[in-house]
């Protein structure tokens, strides 16, 4: 594979992501930071979250260049971390992404993905799922329809969701979705 060191001055290296390769890991890592950083500055301004918000597109941007994540990929994951920023977009996305956060932590992503996918089918059709990587018990879980994630926020508010035997929190991308 490359080598870990190239590019590190130019923004690059792998080392950004957490280690992911894969787009969905990549993807995971970028809200998994996005949701430490949100949960550091809970009462950040407008500015505060755009100056992290383009910290995230830079790495995003490099990711590109290389090939590592395709533009259409890199384009939607970036999305995602501003919707959970609360920043304005040109054009919305679809509230099909579930966060889901205090799983039980592994380093195997394909084992992860597994059982991600596992807890939430029930609620729809899965058009991906990853887990960030290094242990940090975060990933999330895209549907087909946004319905998907209503559906799993509803079951969330009167019962727990486990994943892997482990009562986890979710929540979607817009905090002002969870205001239910």
């Amino acid at each position: 594979g490359p080598l870990r060191g190239e590019g590190e001055e130019s923004g690059g290296g792998f080392g950004h992501w957490g280690g992911a390769e894969d787009p969905e890991s990549i993807e995971a890592n970028g809200l998994c930071e996005t949701n430490d950083w949100l949960r550091k500055h809970d009462h950040s301004t407008i500015d505060e979250r755009n100056l992290f918000f383009q910290e995230i597109l830079n790495k995003m941007v490099v990711t590109v260049r290389r090939g590592t994540i395709s533009p259409s990929d890199g384009t939607r994951a970036v999305h995602c971390c501003a919707a959970m920023l609360g920043l304005r977009l040109e054009r919305d996305l679809p509230n099909n992404v579930l966060l889901v956060h205090g799983m039980r932590k592994t380093n195997d992503l394909s084992l992860g993905r597994s059982y991600l996918v596992e807890a939430f089918r029930s609620f729809g059709d899965i058009e991906g799922a990853a887990i960030a990587p290094n242990n940090r018990g975060f990933g999330f879980v895209r549907f087909v329809s946004p319905r998907s994630v209503q559906r799993a926020l509803e079951r969330f508010r009167t019962s727990e969701i486990d994943v892997h035997d482990v009562s986890v929190m979710i929540r979607s991308l817009r905090s002002d979705a969870q205001a239910a």
